[in-house]
């Protein structure tokens, strides 16, 4: 998303990142391998609504339905990391924002719904992720969801531009 503040509080708010639906929060690289099911299919997660949180990684966030494919995996992952190791709300973050700029949290939702980059569909929300938001035309610009065709183990260690990704896990 292309909404960036030019003189945020914090260093921290409004970084680059890959989107990405985070799976869960381990000490080790390996644990979290050795936990993913072996021949894991790919996951098709379609966009519920785009909410605003009270934390840093679930800032400015899309929530994904938890059905099918997505929640057996986190089932499954709950079980071999514990409850505490799955975020609560299966989410693609739009946005890191800092405490410091929490305020910017529910502005940037409402921009992204006044510019027409939130579309209302029936059973969820698309994101026009266009150059030239409200002119949808183009399908291939319209984002209904997220196909998750890899894991990605990442070590998250610092400043969101340090982090580093350890390995990749190819889905079926």
């Amino acid at each position: 998303m292309a909404i960036k503040r030019s003189s945020p509080n914090s260093p921290s708010s409004f970084p680059d990142f890959h989107p990405h639906i985070t799976l869960a929060t381990t000490p080790t690289a390996s644990g979290l391998k050795e936990a993913v099911p072996a021949h894991q299919p790919a996951i098709r997660a379609k966009i519920q609504s785009v909410d605003v949180g009270e934390k840093y990684f679930m800032s400015v966030y899309a929530r994904v339905f938890d059905v099918d494919a997505l929640a057996a995996l986190r089932a499954h992952l709950r079980g071999r990391l514990g409850e505490g190791a799955v975020p609560p709300i299966p989410h693609v973050s739009l946005y890191y924002i800092d405490n410091a700029d929490a305020e910017e949290r529910e502005r940037v939702r409402e921009e992204l719904k006044s510019q027409g980059r939130v579309l209302e569909r029936a059973d969820g929300v698309a994101l026009d992720c266009s150059e030239d938001p409200g002119n949808a035309s183009d399908a291939s610009e319209v984002l209904e969801g997220i196909d998750g065709e890899e894991i990605w183990i990442i070590q998250c260690n610092g400043p969101v531009p340090g982090w580093e990704v350890l390995d990749k896990i190819q889905l079926r």
